[in-house]
């Protein structure tokens, strides 16, 4: 055996006894590489060693592993709770370059927190880890951090006078276990913290299990888009290494709301037991060939067998769902892309009936209108029509009849999604080709404006197909939602009337 093999067994046994330690997290084995600083940074999402890190002994390089794993299994863990704790240290600093080191820091003084009180075992490895720390050549807020750590874990690693020591002693006096705490006391340590030079800790990237596996990009941020305005969404995207846009935005927000899938499942007939044939049976029932090689005499009802069938409901048949052509209004008047206006309430909205109506199978077109208009034409890629979603025009409501007509006409019997708040300037000037869209597909028009609302106006839409008028802006969710579970439904039945 090589001698770089042999190197690589006594690894992989350090690494195969920290998971056991900690009841055998799904992590990938840890490579060995050059040029890392120190940082321990990700490659092809794994832990990545260098031999400076090696050199240090198997009891080191445990420790390490436990360290790392607590990341992935304890805190920060998940992405969601990384996005709390970076939204924290956004609030408390004023130079937002720090967030990223300071999120690190506090979920290092967690993590070993928690490791030091679990046995006198892992004590022994935590120290160890800090003490060699010590040892190099530290800054301000390194100096700050270790005397805490000293005074907060009684053992002498370290001293300084400064008076942040006593600051961040109160923080923690609480205790780490509680995760309810944790944002309020990683906002006050990044106001305690902002001030001192940054040196050793903290450098890197959030570490969280979603980062490791390589799936940070797609893991939605649910709760966090739903409370935060975009500019505030982009910049804790932006301490946790990833690309706010618009299009993400929407999409966090949309995966808690749910559209149910009515399905019309299939049932199928098959065989079973065997039960006697009687003459009370039809003929055609009679099993003559399993009847004939029990006895060469067919007498009714003794030597006369047939076949049970019992009823199988199978899995919900594919079917023809219509394809879905959304028509969204991004006037002047629908107010812009924050939390609570009209634009907000119908992006969101639209963006969810096309993630649905993408899953059920249909084909997807926008048209997003102001004076000028964007169109996606017919599309099964959900990236290109949020894309045109997303987009704000600003300026007058000028409605595209003849852009909406030549889509339908490309699509006939599609669903017709029409989300405005009715202000539609040139609507004489198009009628004749929204008319003539609306007798080739299935027209439904939300109109966000109860106030603004025209009897005249009303009757010539009212002739389109289903209108609803929006109260409360909150309702439009729940009617959009109604209408398409009855839209992908009720498979080519007509659900929406004039009536």
């Amino acid at each position: 055996m090589s001698q770089e093999a042999k190197s690589w067994d006594w690894i992989a046994e350090v690494w195969k006894k920290s998971r056991e330690s900690w009841h055998w997290p799904q992590l990938p084995l840890p490579i060995l590489s050059e040029g890392n600083n120190g940082e321990f940074p990700f490659q092809n999402y794994r832990i990545t060693l260098n031999n400076d890190i090696l050199n240090e002994g198997p009891l080191y390089l445990e420790n390490l592993f436990d360290h790392l794993i607590l990341h992935y299994i304890f805190c920060p863990r998940s992405l969601e709770l990384s996005g709390q704790l970076a939204l924290a240290t956004i609030k408390g600093l004023s130079n937002q370059t720090l967030a990223k080191r300071i999120v690190n820091v506090f979920s290092d003084i967690v993590v070993d927190s928690f490791r030091l009180e679990r046995s006198y075992e892992d004590e022994i490895k935590v120290l160890l880890g800090w003490e060699r720390l010590a040892r190099q050549e530290l800054s301000q807020m390194d100096q700050v951090v270790l005397s805490f750590l000293s005074e907060y874990w009684g053992s002498p690693i370290f001293a300084c006078n400064l008076p942040e020591v006593d600051q961040l002693l109160q923080v923690f006096a609480p205790g780490v276990r509680n995760r309810t705490l944790w944002p309020r006391q990683c906002q006050q340590t990044a106001r305690i913290l902002e001030h001192l030079l940054p040196g050793v800790l903290g450098q890197g990237q959030v570490r969280t299990l979603e980062m490791l596996n390589g799936s940070a990009d797609a893991v939605p941020l649910a709760a966090l888009a739903s409370t935060l305005q975009f500019k505030q969404y982009e910049k804790v995207l932006a301490v946790l290494g990833l690309k706010g846009d618009l299009r993400k935005w929407y999409r966090d927000q949309s995966y808690s709301i749910e559209i149910k899938g009515f399905g019309i499942s299939r049932k199928d007939l098959y065989p079973s037991g065997l039960t006697k044939w009687r003459l009370t049976d039809p003929i055609n029932a009679l099993d003559f060939a399993y009847s004939l090689s029990i006895s060469p005499s067919l007498i009714p009802g003794v030597t006369t067998y047939k076949r049970e069938t019992e009823v199988s409901f199978m899995a919900e048949g594919r079917g023809e769902v219509p394809d879905l052509l959304v028509v969204l209004d991004s006037s002047r008047s629908m107010e812009g892309h924050n939390p609570g206006t009209k634009t907000h309430k119908a992006t969101l909205t639209a963006f969810k009936v096309c993630q649905f109506a993408h899953q059920r199978g249909a084909e997807l077109a926008v048209v997003n209108f102001s004076d000028k208009y964007l169109v996606q034409s017919w599309t099964r890629d959900l990236g290109k029509v949020e894309d045109v979603l997303v987009e704000f025009i600003c300026s007058r409501t000028h409605i595209p009849g003849q852009a909406i007509l030549e889509l339908a006409n490309e699509r006939k019997d599609c669903l017709i999604m029409c989300i405005t708040d009715t202000h539609i300037q040139n609507l004489y000037l198009e009628w004749d080709s929204i008319k003539r869209a609306s007798e080739l597909g299935r027209f439904v028009i939300f109109c966000i404006d109860q106030a603004g609302r025209d009897k005249h106006v009303e009757e010539l839409l009212r002739s389109l197909g289903r209108i609803y008028y929006i109260n409360q802006l909150d309702d439009l969710l729940k009617l959009v939602i109604d209408v398409t579970e009855k839209a992908y439904q009720q498979r080519g039945e007509s659900f929406i009337s004039s009536e």
